[in-house]
Parts: structure tokens; C-alpha cells; sequence
């Protein structure tokens, strides 16, 4: 079957606007879709095209859910830097400079969930920690950051069985 990228990351990112107005969790839980469809976008695209994407991305959760402006695009840009360099890294050059999808029969479970737990991380790492500005603790930080990448990386099995090939 073939998937249109453009068509499956704006109906994400519908996904997420609804994910943040139906999910009231407060400071206590960050639901995310943004870094696991970062992740998925195609692959040959440049670390400047996907930065680029990320930050709109961002900054349109931002304005139609979250509400405080620029918070979701601070924390998803530097995933899209991170983004080509874990590609190569987990999986390998060729399937960027071919343009190939990740497949899950070709590489297999333990790859792709390790590199959407790193690009959660990252991304709950940076949002958590700007969000707090100082006005909480280290020990309700780290709190929030356990419970949001717990629940960020169940949330994530939809998109990568959206995104991904069989």
C-alpha cells in the first residue's frame, strides 16, 4: 500500500492538537506524538527540511493547543538536528541516501523503539525542563519527564504503525 508521508504527518498532527485538548494531564504528564513523527519522515529528506518541518510543527501545536508559544518547537527542533545522525546510526547510510522507509520485518523491534525512546527523551528532556522554568523541583521534573515517557512511548505504537512498513 502506498502511504502518502504528507497526508499521514498532518492527520498526526490533528492527532495531536485533539491528543492535547482532549488530555488534560496538567504539569504532571506530557502526551506527545511530535517526535516519533519526526522521526518518520522520509528519510532522504535534509536535517534543514525536517528542522524546518519540526519547528512549524511545533509552533502549530503551540498555537492551536498548548498554549504557551514556542515550547513544542524549542523542544522538537533539536530532535529533527538528532534526527539523520540516528537513522545512520541504528540502521545505516544506505537506507538514507536511498530514501528507504523503516521496515519492521527488515530491522526488527529493538532499533526503531530505541531510537523513538531517544527522540521522546530528548524532546520530554528539553519541554519538561523549560516548562519548569524553575518554579518546580528537580524530583517533580523528574516525575513528570518517567510518567510523560512512559505514556509518550504507548502513544507512539499508532504512529509507527501508521508510518512504517510491514
Amino acid at each position: 500500500m502506498n502511504r502518502n508521508p504528507t497526508f499521514l504527518y498532518l492527520l498526526m498532527l490533528l492527532a495531536q492538537v485533539l491528543v492535547s485538548h482532549l488530555f488534560q494531564t496538567g504539569p504532571w504528564c506530557v502526551l506527545t506524538l511530535l517526535p516519533v513523527m519526526i522521526l518518520c519522515l522520509p528519510s532522504q529528506w535534509s536535517v534543514l527540511h525536517a528542522m524546518v518541518v519540526a519547528f512549524l510543527s511545533g509552533l502549530a501545536v503551540d498555537f492551536l493547543a498548548d498554549g504557551l508559544i514556542g515550547l513544542n518547537a524549542f523542544a522538537l527542533t533539536p530532535v529533527a538536528l538528532l534526527r539523520r545522525y540516528l537513522l545512520v546510526h541504528f540502521f545505516n547510510e544506505e537506507l538514507v541516501s536511498r530514501g528507504e522507509r523503516i521496515s519492521w520485518r527488515k530491522w526488527g523491534l529493538l532499533p526503531i523503539f530505541a531510537c523513538v525512546l531517544i527522540c521522546t527523551a530528548l524532546f520530554l528532556l528539553l519541554y519538561v525542563t523549560v516548562d519548569a522554568a524553575g518554579e518546580r523541583g528537580w524530583l517533580p521534573c523528574l516525575a513528570t519527564f518517567a510518567l510523560s515517557l512512559g505514556a509518550d512511548l504507548l502513544l507512539a505504537i499508532p504512529v509507527l504503525l501508521a508510518f512504517l512498513e510491514k
